[in-house]
């Protein structure tokens, strides 16, 4: 099993693009919504706040807003990323709200004017537009908003400001002048006066505000796409490698250890009889064969959280107890044995159908101490195990033809999956002793157990 990290940008970012979108088209149903909640507890809160006579106004506002809001949601969904609409209803979003904080009188009493609507805290609802913007997910538009408010606000203040019986001032006039505090005081307070200085104030918040929002807004769409590219990533290895490794290894549970002795369960599966089909299919059939026939081998594997350690020509090699030794490594060895022979037939009822002849497959399976780690140099890696419980399970899956069984399994094997708790013959229904067998490059016999063929 080599560790490395195969190039997959174009996946990647398509990836990253489509999950992009998907948070755009549901920030701005955030953004809808939203408003619309924010719109209905404004709508209370100034019923219970207000006589009728003066709320019919606001309320009047409340639900143009609302209109507003449903005109560009609905363009947005039926024109897919066309921004256009929004750009177009923010300039009305924030023309319609600049007029209503301004023009209209909110007390109706003698002597209010129109330029004491601008020392009302009614400014601070325009943040709150600004501020609804960044559910969009779009740092573009949060930028507009905020250039769309800043300007609308700006040419409400200052018509109110060029007014007739208006009073602009700033304050350096009020210190040039070089006038007492009562006087400074007085032309402060003088309900036609306009600061000047309060709008550069105002104009400062809503870019400063704009700046943050499309900061953040920048950030979490980076976040998406370190999420998505890392998640692309991931699946992209699990296609070279066990879900069980990648799995550890992203997560950051396991790190490959130097290689040393531990003990393992080593599962050899092989087609039987390669050779000769082979020689009968053309080259694309022969491959498609045998995705199929590891295809079914590896989903097996992979349920039975085992390794797969490698493909080897037609055969599949799995290991049991890695990356952690877990105390029923044989008696998930011992049920992906069985289970990959059960695959094994359901696939050959479907070719009998199709009527393709049947294929076979020769699994053995051995538990004992083996070499388990990195091996290889800095260049390339490839955690594996090695050793005779290795070559023994190899040596079973041979060994398979001769007893005229599909799975051979060693008696330690048998041993190990009692001693965690477990019953063989419930593991692997139809499991028989299969006597005592010379395995190659071994000097002692080897006490079997099969099952047989189906």
């Amino acid at each position: 099993m080599r560790f490395f990290q195969p190039a997959a940008k174009p996946q990647v970012s398509k990836s990253v693009a489509d999950a992009i979108a998907r948070e755009e088209a549901s920030g701005l149903s955030y953004v809808f919504w939203g408003r619309n909640l924010v719109l209905v507890l404004l709508a209370i809160w100034v019923s219970l706040t207000l006589p009728f006579e003066r709320s019919s106004l606001y309320l009047s506002a409340i639900l143009a807003f609302a209109a507003l809001g449903i005109v560009p949601y609905a363009l947005r969904n039926r024109t897919g990323a066309n921004t256009a609409p929004v750009l177009a209803f923010i300039i009305l979003d924030a023309a319609a709200l600049s007029f209503v904080l301004i023009v209209p009188t909110p007390f109706d009493f003698e002597g209010w004017t129109q330029q004491m609507n601008l020392r009302t805290p009614a400014f601070l609802y325009l943040g709150v537009f600004v501020v609804s913007m960044a559910l969009s997910y779009k740092p573009t538009l949060v930028i507009w908003t905020g250039l769309a408010a800043a300007a609308f606000w700006s040419l409400g203040y200052l018509w109110v400001a060029t007014q007739p019986n208006a009073i602009p001032f700033t304050s350096g006039d009020v210190l040039d002048e070089g006038m007492g505090p009562e006087m400074a005081l007085a032309k402060i307070l003088d309900p036609n006066a306009v600061g000047l200085a309060r709008l550069s104030n105002q104009v400062v918040f809503l870019v400063l505000i704009s700046v943050i929002l499309t900061i953040v807004v920048v950030r979490s769409r980076a976040l998406v796409r370190r999420q998505v590219a890392a998640e692309a990533q991931r699946a992209m290895l699990s296609r070279y490698f066990s879900p069980n490794i990648v799995r550890e290894f992203s997560e950051g549970r396991w790190e490959p250890d130097e290689p040393g002795n531990r003990p393992v369960a080593v599962l050899f599966a092989d087609m039987v009889d390669f050779t000769s089909i082979s020689e009968k299919l053309p080259p694309h059939e022969l491959i498609a064969l045998l995705r199929a026939f590891h295809g079914r081998l590896a989903k097996v594997a992979f349920e039975q959280d085992g390794t797969i350690d490698k493909f080897i020509g037609d055969a599949v090699m799995v290991h049991f107890g890695t990356p952690r030794t877990r105390p029923n490594d044989a008696e998930r060895a011992l049920r992906c044995a069985a289970r990959m022979a059960e695959v094994i037939g359901e696939w050959n009822a479907e070719r009998e159908r199709e009527g393709a002849p049947p294929i076979g497959v020769g699994i053995g399976v051995h538990y004992g101490t083996a070499v388990v780690g990195n091996i290889g140099d800095e260049h390339k890696l490839e955690y594996t195990v090695l050793g005779d419980t290795v070559n023994v399970a190899s040596r079973l899956e041979k060994l398979t033809r001769k007893i005229g069984a599909q799975v051979a399994v060693s008696n330690e094997l048998i041993e190990a999956v009692k001693r965690g708790g477990a019953d063989p013959s419930v593991v692997a229904p139809g499991l028989l002793q299969a006597g005592v067998h010379d395995v190659r490059g071994r000097r002692e016999s080897i006490e079997i157990w099969s099952l047989s063929r189906v």
